[in-house]
Parts: C-alpha cells; sequence; structure tokens
C-alpha cells in the first residue's frame, strides 16, 4: 500500500476553481516534490493531505484512510509555509507538547530536536530565533511523534545557503525513512533531493513521475526546462 493516495480530486473556492481532476500516490518512502508556479494549487492540495481540507470529489487517503479521521493525524507530520509558532515557548517544551498532543514521546521530541540540530536552542523563547531557525523549529515539531509521512511546505525558507545544504542531506536522510512530500519554489533544491516530482498548474497535473522521466521531458535539461516544456501547449512543443 502506498503512503497516500490523491485520486481525480476537484476543488472549488465559489467560482474559483483550484484543482481540476488530481491524481498522484506518494510511495512509502522517498521524497516527492509538489512543484507550481502560484496559484497552481500545491498549498490547496497540501492541505487536503493534512486533513485540514476537504476535496468537493474526489479521495485523498493516507495508508487507505481520509486524513481527516482523528486516528490518522498521528501518521502525519505538517511543516505549513506560514506557520504559527508561539514565540514565547521555549523550543523544548513547545516540540515536546507537538509530540505528545499526537501521540509521541518526550524520548521522540527530544530525537527530533537533535536531529533538527537545536539541541543548543533548547532552552530559547521562539521568538529570538531567526526565520531559518523557526523553520527548524516547526520541522522538528512534525517531525516528533516520528509520522509515517512527511508533507512540508517551502520549508527552507529563511535558510542561508549553508544551512540549506545541512537540509538538504537531512531530507534525503528522511526520505530513506518514510514518505515525504515537498512542495517548493526552488527548483534548484528540488532537483538535488526529489526522487520524485508532480508539476501542477492551474490545478491540474502536468506531469509526475521519477525525476529521472521529468527531465527527460526537457532532453536532458534542467528541472527549470523540463517545467516551462510540461507548462507549454501541446502544439507549441
Amino acid at each position: 500500500m502506498d503512503a497516500a493516495s490523491v485520486s481525480k480530486v476537484h476543488k472549488s473556492f465559489g467560482s474559483k476553481v483550484a484543482l481540476r481532476g488530481v491524481s498522484f500516490r506518494l510511495p512509502k518512502y522517498g521524497v516527492v516534490g509538489l512543484l507550481g508556479p502560484n496559484g497552481a494549487g500545491k498549498s490547496t492540495m497540501i492541505r487536503m493531505l493534512a486533513g485540514v481540507l476537504q476535496p468537493d470529489s474526489g479521495t485523498v487517503l493516507i495508508g487507505g484512510t481520509p486524513p481527516s479521521q482523528v486516528e490518522v493525524r498521528s501518521h502525519i507530520g505538517w511543516l505549513p509555509e506560514h506557520n504559527p509558532l508561539p514565540l514565547h515557548r521555549t523550543v523544548q517544551d513547545w516540540v515536546v507538547e507537538a509530540s505528545q498532543s499526537r501521540g509521541g514521546t518526550k524520548k521522540q521530541a527530544f530525537d527530533a530536536l537533535d536531529r533538527c540540530d537545536l539541541a543548543l536552542h533548547a532552552d530559547r523563547p521562539i521568538g529570538v530565533l531567526s526565520k531559518g531557525w523557526r523553520q527548524l523549529v516547526g520541522l522538528a515539531a512534525a517531525l516528533a511523534h516520528q509520522p509515517e509521512v512527511l508533507i512540508l511546505d517551502e520549508p527552507s525558507t529563511g535558510m542561508d545557503p549553508l544551512r540549506r545544504r545541512w537540509f538538504r542531506s537531512l531530507l534525503r536522510e528522511l526520505g530513506a525513512e518514510r514518505s515525504v512530500l515537498l512542495s517548493s519554489h526552488l527548483l534548484d533544491e528540488a532537483e538535488r533531493v526529489c526522487d520524485e516530482a508532480i508539476l501542477l498548474s492551474e490545478g491540474s497535473v502536468r506531469a509526475l513521475g521519477p525525476l529521472t522521466h521529468i527531465l527527460a521531458l526537457s532532453g536532458g535539461g534542467d528541472l527549470d526546462e523540463a517545467f516551462v516544456h510540461a507548462l507549454m501547449p501541446k502544439g507549441a512543443k
């Protein structure tokens, strides 16, 4: 069984169509990139996988069960693009609470702090940290209960180049242990860490599959070129 599956999903907000018949699967292991321009429907799709938004039609399943079911939430870790962290709380207290609220343990929370390089910041208020470090606090909180599916929306925002390089290595490690869905506008970053990719535009899937297949769309170019090629009208290719 796949870690997650999406089948023929449609979603509209009033007269605006956000998703049109979207279908894809997430394998149990590996990093899958959910890529597309602003307004493509990435955030809507992520919110459905996280169980906070329902499709108008079609199915979204995590391990065969809708993510809106309470018992499924312990299997999902979600780092939203705009993550509302309690700035007055210490890093350790917040990550421990995040773990225990989803059925995790204090030990798992401490492991997540170490994994995210936060041990030296554990007793500091979240509010004194930079944007990049706050992103890692959010990642640790998402990871603290050891979920089978990890959903990350623009996770490297605010990180400097050296920290991004370290973060890419961490993503590859996490993908060897679980299913990771990465939404990012940084195509060079996605190209370095993703095993598979889903290209969304105007609410529709334009291409999906192993990254080698996606790159072949542009005749062996990079992900930027493959993305442009996938979005071109058929007659223009």
